[in-house]
């Protein structure tokens, strides 16, 4: 008797799926409302509001909390322009499907005139992915023609959303520490160390760069912490 094949399409991870949309469980929209909420309070004010993204280790979940953060904002009208900076391991282009060159390595390297945004009308977002993966990104990261990106940016949106690789393997997300008004730490639950999260925040610190706080990832909510739309106990956010 022959064994049934198992169908890819089930296995097959789809990046998309991490994406707030419609279809994305109560719980989570929740969650990712109050991190909205709690990140305009942090920084009152007009004007935009450029806001850096990072972690101790790959994998803690920075780059899905960057990406739903910018749909959030998004979805209370605010203009929101996403960009990739992780440039040695970039994510982002992938999570939303798009082009991932050209983008921001090309345009910060003069290869490319216009900034290489991709605009998704169902997310209501703006994109600039991180482009071709260059032998140096502090050096682009760090350069004037960055800061230059930045105030144009700036002109036209409510909130830049700087998706940093993690600080304990480069320092990139430390180099803009006087342009950036605000760092988010993501920590994973039962996988982010006590050493390592006190480094991250030393670097941080030497750097004066300001952390608004953190974005606590990955934990499993059961249905025993939120039951018919109240909370069911106080520790249902952290």
């Amino acid at each position: 008797m022959k064994k049934r094949k198992k169908s890819n399409e089930n296995n097959t991870f789809d990046p998309q799926k991490m994406l707030l949309s419609d279809t994305t469980p109560f719980s989570v929209q929740e969650a990712y409302k109050t991190l909205r909420t709690n990140v305009t309070f942090s920084l009152p004010g007009s004007g935009c509001k450029c806001i850096g993204i990072t972690s101790a280790h790959r994998a803690d979940g920075k780059s899905s909390i960057s990406a739903n953060l910018a749909i959030s904002l998004a979805q209370i009208n605010k203009k929101v322009v996403l960009i990739d900076c992780d440039l040695r391991l970039p994510t982002i282009a992938q999570k939303f499907h798009i082009r991932p060159i050209p983008g921001l390595s090309n345009w910060l390297s003069g290869d490319i005139e216009e900034i290489p945004l991709t605009h998704l009308d169902d997310k209501n977002i703006d994109i600039l992915p991180a482009g071709n993966l260059p032998p140096d990104s502090t050096t682009l990261i760090s350069s004037q023609e960055f800061l230059r990106l930045i105030e144009r940016l700036k002109e036209s949106y409510d909130y830049i959303i700087f998706d940093f690789p993690p600080i304990t393997i480069v320092s990139d997300a430390a180099l803009l520490s006087n342009v950036i008004d605000g760092y988010l730490i993501v920590v994973r639950h039962e996988k982010s160390e006590y050493q390592m999260i006190n480094e991250t925040i030393r670097q941080m610190q030497f750097a004066d760069a300001k952390i608004i706080g953190f974005a606590y990832n990955g934990l499993n909510v059961s249905k025993k912490y939120y039951k018919k739309g109240s909370y069911y106990k106080k520790s249902y956010y952290k």
